[in-house]
């Protein structure tokens, strides 16, 4: 058991299948406080389609980050700096801080969405629906408030507003094996539910108290996450 490189606190151990070749489990340590994974070396690539589905469910559990990133993290293991690195898997950019001796990765739970390609920025048409229906979220990366009413973007860190990609859970579901991915004949069926889900999540949250300050990521994997959760189940 490891130590989260943010609060100290023991991290939660995961040990996850690895993809086809790689003889033995993935490794993981996770804080759901801090919204945090470890990986041991370099396990997040080597993850099975099935463990990241697994994961995606644990992040929409989890919630919110209830604690402040620090500014910088010692590896767990042998208490070296860990060096931001910037990756980009496909298209898609995403940063995590990695031990110079090869002992592993720290990444968000966010940044961990978007390299599986589940996270992508919303259409016009999807804005203008959102402005509709919140006025104000909350920025993913640093918690500073974004009005949608001028802004797409964060104005205190640059990251742009961003969702839950249905067609990344579609894709995801289908790079399973079509026996055991029977829920997931219907990419279209697919894609509309996991769109249902967050305008739902979102609806019921403003019911609860008229709460402005909606994190469109946290509220996406929670709501999704259930839908995951339901499809594992049918499956065990």
């Amino acid at each position: 058991m490891v130590a989260c490189p943010n609060c100290r606190e023991p991290m939660t151990p995961k040990a996850e299948d690895a993809c086809a070749g790689v003889p033995h489990p993935v490794e993981i340590g996770c804080c759901a406080q801090c919204n945090l994974f470890w990986f041991e070396a370099f396990g997040s690539i080597r993850l099975a389609p099935f463990a990241v589905l697994e994961l995606f469910q644990y992040i929409g559990q989890a919630g919110k980050a209830q604690r402040t990133l620090a500014s910088s993290f010692q590896c767990p293991r042998c208490v070296g700096a860990l060096a931001l690195t910037h990756d980009v898997q496909r298209t898609t950019h995403f940063t995590y801080w990695r031990c110079p001796t090869d002992h592993g990765q720290l990444i968000t739970f966010n940044q961990f969405l978007a390299q599986k390609n589940f996270i992508r920025e919303p259409s016009p048409g999807e804005l203008a629906k959102l402005r509709e229906t919140v006025r104000q979220v909350t920025c993913s990366q640093c918690g500073a408030p974004i009005d949608l009413a001028t802004d797409s973007a964060c104005t205190h860190c640059g990251a742009p507003v961003a969702l839950i990609d249905p067609d990344g859970v579609t894709k995801a579901l289908h790079d399973l094996s079509a026996s055991q991915a029977a829920m997931a004949g219907d990419p279209s069926k697919v894609r509309d539910a996991v769109i249902d889900a967050q305008l739902a999540a979102l609806l019921e949250r403003d019911r609860e108290g008229g709460r402005d300050d909606h994190d469109l990521l946290a509220i996406g994997a929670a709501a999704v996450g259930g839908l995951i959760g339901a499809w594992l189940s049918s499956r065990s």
